[in-house]
């Protein structure tokens, strides 16, 4: 009886988990996509990214991925379109950037949002910012605020940009487990942290004057908008323990006095001096959020005939689908199709940014953009934060490559990795044995040596794959081979010296690229932008909106089955989980060659 009864309360407990689950799904439907709400008169817009800043929402594989604890993303072009809105609509009285929940950002997507935060100064409106604390990307972002406020017990953590991996080669001797590398590129070292226990030297002397240009871009960003200059910050992130002495290991105070920010206070402080001013009587008593207002614009559509489709191509490309998201070959070479079949459709903007990944993925959308510019439309690709090996492949034989001076592009070089497991196996006991009809026959086992004629066969593929690099970029950019071999060698490059040595033809953002190719198109009536995305079953769409929306209506999603010391791992070293995915990818025994660069900035 007691046993019929607790299984009784443990299925009303299921039921109404599920019910209430059900309940949270359908009024978050609702509410993104059913209704469109208002925006007050005399509004105070709230601006808050959450999670990572990105070209195009990366949908998982799964409702729920491994490990899923309120995922949340924010896409550039709607905060973009928010901010550009704002500018002009007499409802919204000023802006409160509230950067706390915002993760990784590029340098690129960071000025573009700083440029359009100026653009919405120069209307006469205001814009605060607040946080506990700041990191570097929030506060690139926040310096662009009329007034920044910061908590008295935090801190601007601006340290500097830098490139650190992990190198397993040690940890793979101690498992007998030999990594066979095959490149072509003296700078391609995406695999290196595979076959050595520290970075190369040409991949410190690549990375340190790529970290250098970026840097001395963040530095000028931040002294044209504070009153700091930018050897003074240097000197500050030179000699750290100085300057928080001269300040009584006071974080908070020595970013006042270095005009870091220019008020210290606690949120409900900021709230009542900078918003609901009780003592004025002129305070803004509406506030409208950000994905509330997004909403409220509705569709971008003006309803022109001509169209500039843009394709976005975010994340690593792949021959499958990555459990992160990104770009795989075969779905995006159809989605290139069917936009060359539609004849609304006058020009296509590609906008890349990716850092490669497979080759054959990469040469399935080279070959589909090259049919869609046989159909007479014209194509430029606007290069986002980074456009680089698999990126570049993509990209460069476009009528125009556009890129922004902080960029991360080239890496034209190539690899192929093939673990293999003998020896590791032999330390165990296990042995391989068995017969074949060549001399090569089961060579590519991993639990057996690699054979050097097939060792010797797999680096002269890789070199006819660099060399097929080589001649798709020379070929595009109207170069010869020796220029193209020069600039190659798998070395990124940024956006900047991209144009100066020809691997771009213009400096500029996605807007002069739309205007590239209406210009091109002859679309001087005007045209419609529209963004061009596979029809989304209603499962992916329901993970859009929890990509986009999760936080605001299911703030502490957590499952009960991850493992504790991979949850540690995440929160405590998210970099490290986010370098390695696509290492994991390399490892695979089916092998393949890959055009990606491992450059990673922080």
């Amino acid at each position: 009886m007691f046993a019929r009864l607790l299984h009784f309360f443990d299925t009303l407990r299921r039921t109404l988990s599920a019910f209430i689950f059900l309940l949270l799904i359908g009024a978050l439907v609702a509410a993104v996509v059913i209704n469109r709400p208002s925006v007050p008169d005399d509004a105070l817009l709230v601006l808050k990214p959450k999670g990572e800043i990105v070209e195009a929402l990366n949908i998982p594989i799964s409702i729920f991925p491994s490990g899923f604890s309120s995922v949340s993303q924010t896409r550039l072009r709607d905060l973009i379109r928010v901010i550009r809105s704002a500018k002009d609509d007499a409802r919204i009285h000023a802006i409160l950037l509230d950067t706390g929940d915002m993760g990784h950002a590029s340098l690129v997507a960071l000025q573009a949002l700083g440029d359009e935060l100026d653009a919405f100064k120069k209307s006469g409106k205001k814009i605060y910012a607040y946080a506990d604390n700041y990191s570097q990307g929030q506060y690139l972002l926040a310096a662009h605020a009329d007034a920044i406020w910061l908590d008295p017990m935090g801190m601007v953590l601006v340290k500097g940009f830098s490139s650190y991996r992990n190198y397993f080669r040690q940890a793979f001797d101690k498992m007998h487990v030999t990594i066979h590398l095959f490149r072509a590129g003296e700078y391609k070292s995406a695999a290196e942290p595979l076959v050595r226990n520290a970075m190369s030297q040409a991949a410190k002397r690549e990375t340190k004057a790529l970290l250098d240009q970026l840097w001395s871009a963040y530095k000028l960003d931040i002294a044209r908008q504070r009153n700091i200059t930018p050897a003074a910050l240097q000197n500050m992130l030179d000699h750290p323990a100085a300057a928080i002495r001269q300040h009584d290991g006071d974080p908070a105070k020595l970013a006042l006095d270095m005009h870091l920010v220019d008020h210290l206070g606690s949120r409900a402080g900021f709230l009542d001096k900078i918003i609901n001013k009780p003592a004025s009587g002129d305070g803004i008593t509406n506030r409208v959020a950000f994905k509330t207002y997004l909403r409220a614009l509705g569709s971008e559509s003006t309803g022109k005939t001509n169209q500039i489709g843009i394709l976005t191509a975010s994340g690593a490309i792949s021959d499958g689908f990555l459990e992160g998201g990104g770009v795989n070959g075969d779905a995006f070479s159809k989605l290139i199709e069917k936009t060359a079949k539609n004849d609304a459709i006058k020009a296509v903007v590609l906008r890349i940014d990716s850092p490669g990944g497979s080759v054959q993925a990469s040469e399935k959308i080279r070959n589909a953009l090259s049919r869609l510019r046989k159909t007479g439309k014209p194509l430029i690709v606007s290069m986002g934060g980074m456009a680089a090996s698999g990126g570049y492949w993509i990209a460069a034989e476009a009528d125009e490559i556009w890129a922004a001076p902080t960029t991360l592009t080239g890496s034209i070089g190539v690899f192929a990795v093939f673990p293999n497991l003998s020896k590791s196996l032999a330390s165990l006991g296990i042995a391989s044995d068995g017969v074949g009809t060549t001399r090569i026959s089961g060579g590519l086992r991993p639990d057996r040596p690699l054979p050097k004629a097939l060792a010797d066969t797999l680096q002269a593929g890789v070199d006819h794959v660099y060399t097929r690099f080589l001649d798709i970029v020379a070929k595009g950019r109207h170069l010869t081979h020796a220029q193209t071999e020069k600039i190659a060698e798998g070395r990124v490059w940024t956006g900047a010296d991209a144009k100066r040595l020809g691997l771009a033809d213009k400096l500029g953002g996605l807007d002069a690229a739309i205007a590239a190719a209406a210009e091109r198109a002859g679309l001087e009536d005007g045209y419609d932008i529209t963004y061009i995305s596979p029809k989304r079953s209603f499962r992916e769409q329901l993970l859009e909106n929890l990509l986009g929306d999760a936080n605001a209506w299911l703030p502490r999603i957590t499952l009960p089955i991850e493992n504790p010391a991979a949850h540690a791992v995440r929160h405590m070293l998210p970099q490290l989980w986010h370098d390695n995915a696509y290492l994991s990818e390399m490892l695979r025994p089916s092998g393949g060659v890959h055009a990606y660069s491992g450059l990673l900035i922080r």
